[in-house]
């Protein structure tokens, strides 16, 4: 699914482009912790946007961080605390073990992302980062409003989840699977029918979606989430999916989108985040990245070198852009 990754050193070089004193900080105070102790890291599941007026570019929402490992502490455990998806997080930092990454070493935790090109209204998901995002189904453009973010799971190669508008259908506590005859036949013990349970796929809640037999729903695997896992349903963590199924209506619009290249601009600061293509449906990436960037008219803003850059690497973070920064 992915390419070949640049080393731990070329990521530095990257994240070293990032302006992150654009971010809204904290006031913090240095504690001292020993090498082998996990910082807390925030779950940003939540953030306020200023709905962009077009053609103005969408804007870049959460902050980064960063942990050192702790002990027996894998990326796939940083990612859930996190809330990001497990490849989100392995894109950010190459060349580090999932599995045994050192004790003491310190990852950069993406949780800052420009936001995808959209209605800017219900649900947006976007197919390449894994994510999806939660507006207000009535949002203006130029009104502040607030914002939920949750990392997902997505369909396989062999089963890509579908992309364009729907609506919500149903919404569904402990929901019981027939499984359709395309699953049937790949079960190692196959069932037709499996009831709720933790030996049930879809977790504690499903959201039919007017789109065929596609859902959105939890899971009894956590560790498949950021990974392509499913066959075409969009799937959150336990604990997130709970607090979306509250949340949604029936009949809510949504869209689910396909843009692994997203220009943002935060305080005349010009941002690119760059995921992989992740069903290969683009010839070129570096080729679509100057497109959109012809088409939101960046081409005297933007620095090409660092582009082409961000494009190779792929870390799937905002990088600054822009020409002379």
């Amino acid at each position: 699914m992915s390419g070949c990754r640049s080393q731990w050193s070329a990521a530095l070089a990257l994240v070293g482009l990032l302006v992150l004193g654009s971010c809204a900080r904290r006031p913090s105070t240095q504690v001292a912790v020993s090498a082998t102790t996990p910082v807390p890291l925030e779950k940003i599941t939540r953030v306020e946007v200023q709905v962009p007026r077009r053609p103005a570019l969408p804007t870049v929402v959460g902050r980064m961080q960063r942990h050192r490992v702790g002990e027996k502490e894998t990326l796939l455990d940083i990612a859930r605390d996190a809330g990001l998806g497990f490849q989100e997080l392995k894109d950010a930092n190459p060349g580090v073990d999932e599995w045994i990454p050192p004790a003491g070493h310190e990852v950069l935790v993406p949780t800052r992302w420009i936001l995808p090109t959209s209605h800017y209204k219900g649900l947006v998901v976007n197919i390449p980062e894994m994510r999806l995002y939660m507006f207000p189904q009535q949002s203006k453009p130029g009104a502040t409003v607030e914002v939920r973010t949750w990392a997902v799971g997505i369909g396989t190669d062999e089963a890509p989840s579908p992309l364009g508008s729907f609506s919500i259908v149903s919404k569904e506590r402990n929901p019981t699977w027939f499984v359709p005859d395309s699953i049937y036949r790949t079960m190692d013990v196959p069932r037709r029918v499996v009831p709720p349970g933790p030996d049930n796929p879809m977790g504690a809640y499903r959201i039919r979606l007017s789109k065929g037999a596609y859902a959105i729903h939890g899971t009894n695997n956590a560790w498949s989430i950021g990974r392509q896992t499913t066959h075409g349903c969009i799937r959150l963590y336990p604990e997130d999916i709970g607090e979306l199924y509250q949340r949604l209506r029936p009949n809510m619009k949504g869209e689910i989108l396909y843009q692994p290249v997203k220009f943002g601009e935060q305080d005349g600061t010009v941002y690119v985040e760059v995921h992989e293509d992740v069903y290969g449906r683009i010839k070129n990436l570096e080729h679509e990245a100057m497109r959109q960037m012809r088409l939101a008219k960046l081409g005297s803003r933007v620095d090409l070198g660092r582009l082409r850059e961000a494009v190779r690497l792929r870390s799937g973070v905002p990088v600054d852009v822009t020409r002379g920064a």
